[in-house]
């Protein structure tokens, strides 16, 4: 019976519309709203009764900004943050004494304060902050208001703290994010390396189409994923619930450069596949074979990430490991055709990579994965470690 396939484009509709996906972003979205809640909720408290300042709306703004921040920097920006404000309120509250009012007020206020905070940082969000502290004691907190000076920089440094205790208090889980985002890149990979093998079996200019448009898309994808790893890190460094899960957030970190060059390897096969299609040539049966099993690996991979638990990691990583160096000993020279073209052996070179990348995401380092793959050259930077026999077909 002929193999089911469903094109790039399909799967990654059936992914984001599926009930699973939903429910996902749903919990994800009422956990952060939870947070932000009692975060702003706090902030205001403690300023306000601990500190008896009247309107102390610095506080819970700020600890609204600390929450929304991402790329896992948030301590970092929240000392930035915290030094924007306070700057900006200070400088504001001087500026609109001394400055003449008038339509020039405003322009005057933004310039210098930029200006000074270009000497304080290059961050932007400094500058941004310290201009919008400026801002807003020139247009709605004029000096002379009630809870103004001091009290504004004091709440804006309550609501860092906040902030970041909130994070450290109430932490999200470090790894899920990061998981989910590795599923999904390796998931898109698992659906194009599929089109592509059914491509090369009965060539299909439109499904390589497809899925190099789906393909070229993932850029954001993988920015995703190296932000929810960072952010994983961030949480795992700051909040003690969390301090165990140290170890499996670096071994995610360490597999994401892989996971990335899975993807790009994976684009450039299909590009040249559709190269090959184009030009009505043809590959040996036993490349495509390797591709389709590339296919379903990635895919098991994808599952495996999309899970909570390492009990999957632990029975489903060492099978797809002994594949993967099936697949390697197996992807030599002689798999290419007798009167091969210059594309089948592009795609023989893009599997052999791409099966390096997917043992270093099963953990193997560099070294070892490239050892694995069965020698192109006389003098291979890496000694092979390939079975005897193994390159024989079943």
């Amino acid at each position: 019976m002929a193999k089911l396939r469903i094109g790039t484009l399909e799967r990654l509709r059936q992914v984001e519309g599926s009930v699973e996906s939903r429910l996902n972003r749903v919990r994800k979205r009422s956990f952060t709203i939870i947070q932000v809640a009692v975060a702003a909720g706090l902030a205001y408290w403690v300023a306000q009764e601990l500190f008896n300042h009247h309107a102390p709306f610095f506080a819970p703004i700020t600890a609204i900004i600390i929450l929304g921040l991402t790329g896992g920097d948030r301590i970092r920006r929240a000392l930035e943050l915290s030094m924007g404000v306070t700057v900006g309120v200070g400088l504001g509250d001087l500026l609109v004494h001394y400055l003449p009012g008038g339509i020039w007020q405003i322009p005057l206020i933004v310039a210098i304060s930029l200006t000074v905070a270009s000497f304080l940082s290059k961050s932007p969000l400094v500058s941004n902050q310290v201009a919008i502290g400026s801002i807003l004691i020139a247009t709605i907190l004029p000096p002379g208001t009630e809870g103004g000076g001091p009290d504004r920089m004091i709440d804006a440094f309550i609501g860092s703290v906040i902030g970041l205790a909130t994070i450290a208090l109430l932490p999200s889980s470090p790894l899920h994010s990061g998981r989910q985002e590795v599923s999904k890149i390796l998931g898109i990979a698992s659906s194009v390396l599929d089109d592509v093998a059914g491509t090369l079996d009965h060539p299909d200019v439109q499904a390589l189409d497809e899925a190099l448009e789906a393909i070229h898309n993932t850029q954001p994808d993988i920015d995703r994923m190296i932000s929810a790893a960072k952010v994983g890190r961030e949480v795992s460094n700051l909040s003690p619930l969390r301090w165990g899960a140290r170890r499996r957030v670096r071994s995610l970190e360490r597999i994401l450069p892989a996971v990335e060059n899975c993807m790009n390897n994976t684009r450039v096969m299909a590009r040249r596949a559709l190269v090959l299609s184009q030009d009505g040539d043809s590959v040996s049966t036993r490349l495509v074979n390797i591709v389709d099993e590339l296919a379903d690996i990635t895919a098991s991979l994808s599952d495996v990430f999309d899970t909570r638990t390492e009990a999957n990691e632990a029975t489903d990583i060492p099978e797809l490991v002994r594949r993967l160096q099936v697949i390697g000993a197996r992807a030599g020279m002689e798999v290419i055709s007798k009167d091969g073209v210059l594309s089948e052996y592009v795609i023989l070179a893009q599997t052999r990579s791409i099966t390096a990348d997917l043992l270093e995401v099963c953990g193997w380092s560099r070294q070892s994965s490239l050892a694995a793959l069965a020698p192109t050259s006389r003098t291979p930077a890496y000694p092979p470690e390939v079975w005897p026999g193994i390159h024989e077909e079943d």
